[in-house]
């Protein structure tokens, strides 16, 4: 809280966030008054100063006998909606799409969120059948990250992106394009560096002594894969080494882990994993090996996921800045919405490196 607002609202300002951020969903009660004044230890009179606040912009209802009530957000002009269809798979997800519908609100801006739509099993007739509700929900703009481990996936996203302009409504990129580097689409797009990312990674493996380097991927991965192994091999060369001799090697998504007793043999010391998830099972295939992690093997990912600070041996990964990306790509969408013949814009934010006992013993 900003200590040098009236304390009134700062609690507003709280709630709102809360509201935003669907802490408190449409047709859910906040606490009540005396439970926020206990909370926020101070007096029932600010308490009711901040709901009037909520309840002037007709975000909450006050009801005698009952309570305040969230309302359902007002209808806007500007509608948006989430086209993830990988949501639940792929971690980082959440916490954009969070902030993505918070900076939204703030802004006037309506999301549909992901929740809110069903789903299939096939990835494909998901992506579909998302894109189709989005499309008869007459939105003005989509927030689409495009769908991977598909075969020809740049040709299926393509298509997706095709009908959505076709139908008048902009299209936001998150986290990656849907061609291989170095062709891009005509949309905006907000991600992190990749190739910044896979360098940042690669240098600490070799700094820390690494040799031999293996970076390690599921099949038909995400054009993010190909930009961080890229970063990688710059590293290798800045190293005064080779940029060819980085290995690949893939690891099955059908058996995740696999892939471990071929690192464990082939005497690679320094493992880069495209993601935390193919992270996490090659690290714990290694231990089981009797690796000895992180003397003569270290492990990396990327994102930093909730679970690779809770591995047996926490992971050291590259993490991703998720509510600015969501915030920047709210932002970009808002702008894109109200002057749509402006240039295209790629932003490209800056995560960091987190170093834990995968790589430095600690």
């Amino acid at each position: 809280m900003n200590e040098s607002q009236p304390r009134y609202l700062q609690i507003y300002k709280e709630i709102l966030h809360q509201i935003h951020d669907q802490t408190f969903s449409p047709g859910d009660f906040l606490p009540t008054e005396a439970e926020l004044c206990k909370k926020y230890q101070t007096s029932r009179p600010t308490i009711a100063r901040a709901l009037k606040l909520l309840s002037d912009e007709k975000l909450v209802v006050r009801k005698a006998g009952f309570g305040t009530q969230v309302l359902a957000p007002r209808k806007s002009a500007l509608l948006a909606g989430l086209l993830i269809p990988q949501l639940n798979e792929i971690e980082i997800f959440k916490p954009i799409s969070a902030s993505i519908a918070e900076t939204s609100g703030m802004g006037g801006m309506r999301v549909i969120l992901p929740s809110e739509l069903s789903f299939a099993d096939d990835l494909k007739k998901r992506t579909n059948s998302l894109a189709d509700q989005l499309i008869e929900a007459r939105v003005r703009g989509v927030f689409f990250a495009p769908t991977e481990h598909l075969e020809n996936p740049s040709d299926f996203n393509s298509g997706v992106i095709d009908r959505l302009t076709d139908a008048g409504i902009r299209v936001v990129l998150i986290d990656r394009d849907i061609y291989r580097w170095p062709r891009q689409t005509r949309n905006d797009l907000v991600s992190i560096d990749n190739i910044e990312a896979g360098y940042s990674v690669a240098s600490h493996l070799l700094d820390q002594g690494c040799k031999r380097l293996v970076f390690v991927t599921r099949e038909n991965p995400a054009v993010t894969v190909q930009l961080r192994r890229m970063g990688c091999r710059e590293a290798l060369t800045q190293h005064g080494l080779q940029a060819s001799s980085l290995l690949t090697v893939i690891d099955p998504e059908s058996s995740p882990g696999k892939a471990a007793n071929e690192l464990f043999e082939s005497g690679a010391d320094g493992i880069i994993c495209a993601n935390d998830v193919t992270a996490g099972p090659i690290l714990r295939g290694l231990i089981d090996r009797g690796a000895d992690i992180p003397g003569r093997v270290k492990v990396s990912g990327f994102d930093d996921v909730e679970h690779a600070s809770l591995l047996s041996v926490p992971l050291t990964t590259y993490q991703q800045p998720c509510r600015d990306i969501g915030r920047v790509a709210a932002e970009l969408m808002m702008h894109r919405i109200k002057y749509p013949d402006t240039p295209i814009q790629r932003v490209t934010l800056q995560g960091q490196l987190i170093i834990r006992g995968s790589t430095v013993k600690q």
